[in-house]
């Protein structure tokens, strides 16, 4: 990605300034009568969105207290939809009545958590570690398809620059500033975590790994890999040792992350290192309230915005 194309902060599903890169469905093929948007809209499978909490493996139903303050994929998929839905009504003002990006939310990940729950501790689910070893599993692997706006009067249009705007107008009307897409930004804001709560989110971590009953979990871990045959006093060290660029995982990282993740059940180790985090998280958010506070509500008011376009269309 080049620095300034990202919109959506630091999700999963991205979008870029120039290439956006959303869940998507193509718009060509629309059955007569039906539009390109509500075909896509309808092959929206809202079961197959991620949950909030990791649903399976030794973190399955996990939630640290930080992650209030993070934000969800139904969040981030409600307002890239209204996001959308401001970009096609801009620029039906300017007579392009076909702009079709992709619509969010039909290609889902497999995960989505602004804490990295699944993995935040290292490996931790026995029947991925058998199947990839440390290896996402492969439709966590894959970019979301890419989309841009058409070059020419379209780009320029949605950007607000190019040579078909010079002077601030398309064919007599005003293009607003930053084209359709600024215009979007400041109507509907960004919605981004805070940096109170990725401070939380980040230096928990640090702190938990310094804790007495992490580092005694963290040694019996250790010395069960041993046992095992493999000599990690790291949680972190095992998948550092392979590449994981290569498109499947060698048999023998698929060992050592079986064993990582047994190791882990046996010590009790997430469940000693959780209880520490949250501890940890709770007196963060306790000392940091009143900052948190002020930016979960500026948060809910970007997803206030994005629920009003989605409820009575981008031209209200």
């Amino acid at each position: 990605m080049r620095k300034g194309q990202v919109l959506t902060g630091l999700f999963a599903a991205t979008a870029l300034v120039a290439g956006v890169a959303v869940s998507a469905i193509g718009g060509a093929g629309a059955p007569d009568g039906a539009s390109p948007q509500t075909v896509a809209a309808n092959a929206v499978d809202e079961s197959k969105w991620p949950g909030r909490t990791p649903e399976s493996g030794l973190v399955k139903g996990l939630s640290l207290p930080v992650e209030k303050y993070l934000v969800g994929y139904t969040d981030v998929v409600e307002w890239q939809r209204a996001q959308r839905d401001l970009w096609v009504g801009c620029m039906a003002r300017f007579g392009f009545d076909s702009f079709n990006p992709p619509v969010p939310g039909t290609e889902p990940p497999i995960e989505f958590n602004d804490a990295n729950m699944p993995r935040r501790y290292g490996a931790s689910d026995a029947t991925e570690a058998s199947r990839y070893g440390y290896h996402l599993p492969p439709a966590q692997q894959n970019e979301p398809p890419v989309w841009e706006p058409a070059s020419g009067a379209e780009g320029a249009v949605f950007l607000g620059d190019g040579p078909e705007v010079e002077g601030g107008t398309y064919n007599g009307v005003t293009v607003p500033e930053g084209g359709c897409r600024g215009e979007t930004e400041r109507r509907l804001g960004a919605l981004v975590p805070g940096d109170e709560a990725s401070k939380v989110n980040a230096s928990s971590m640090t702190q938990s790994l310094q804790q007495p009953a992490v580092q005694d979990a963290i040694a019996d871990w250790a010395a069960c890999m041993k046992d095992k045959g493999h000599p990690f006093d790291d949680p972190y060290k095992p998948a550092a040792g392979f590449d994981l660029t290569t498109p499947t995982a060698s048999s023998e990282e698929i060992e050592v992350a079986e064993a990582d993740v047994a190791c882990k059940s046996e010590t009790g180790l997430i469940k000693v290192w959780y209880g520490e985090e949250t501890a940890i998280q709770n007196k963060e958010i306790a000392a940091r309230k009143t900052a948190l506070d002020a930016e979960l509500s500026r948060r809910n008011a970007v997803k206030a915005a994005a629920q009003r376009v989605n409820s009575e269309g981008s031209d209200k």
